[in-house]
Parts: structure tokens; sequence; C-alpha cells
């Protein structure tokens, strides 16, 4: 008798720790007032990979090029008065440099 009730004892105070490992969840938790309860929802995500491109060719400038475009800045901004005189000689730069990388 003493195990049994030592069995019990035991099964009693290891219940709690079982029931935390355990977890059931239903959705949703009460029926609707019309009494149909909605099937649970369900979330689908599909990934499409995307179609493989070609990656563009790197650009490659001359160090003549380089060396023309950094001159071309330092005569815009030593010239430039004004933010916006600055900006529009950068442009120019930028312009002439992809002349140049057009040409090769």
């Amino acid at each position: 008798m003493k195990k049994s009730a030592l069995c019990a004892l035991a099964l009693t105070l290891a219940a709690p720790a079982f029931a935390q490992t355990t977890q059931t969840l239903s959705w949703p938790g009460t029926p609707s007032p019309t009494g149909m309860a909605s099937p649970p929802s369900t979330l689908r995500i599909t990934e499409t990979p995307a179609p493989a491109t070609a990656a563009p060719a790197a650009v490659r400038d001359t160090p003549e090029s380089l060396r023309e475009y950094e001159r071309c800045r330092m005569v815009s901004d030593r010239a430039a008065v004004s933010r916006a005189q600055m900006q529009s000689g950068v442009a120019q730069c930028l312009k002439e440099l992809e002349a140049r990388r057009r040409a090769q």
C-alpha cells in the first residue's frame, strides 16, 4: 500500500511537469455565433527564384581617363563660386567620362 501511495504521489507531482511540455492549441477558441467553427487560416508563401540575368560588365577606366576626370574636377571646383556651379561642373566631368567609356 505504501508503494501504490508513493507511485500515486509521484505521478501527481510529475503531472504538471509533463503538462508544461505539451501544448494544444485550437483556433478559433469558441464557435462563431452561428454555431459554425471556421477552419484554421493557412498562410502559404511561394518563393519563385528570379530569372538569371547576366551581370553587366565591370567598368574599367584607363589611368589616362581617370587623370582627365580628376583634372576636370579640380578645374571646375576651383572655377565654381556657388554650389550650383560646382554641381554642373561635376555633371559635365561625368558626361565626359561616360563619353570616354563608350568610345572604348
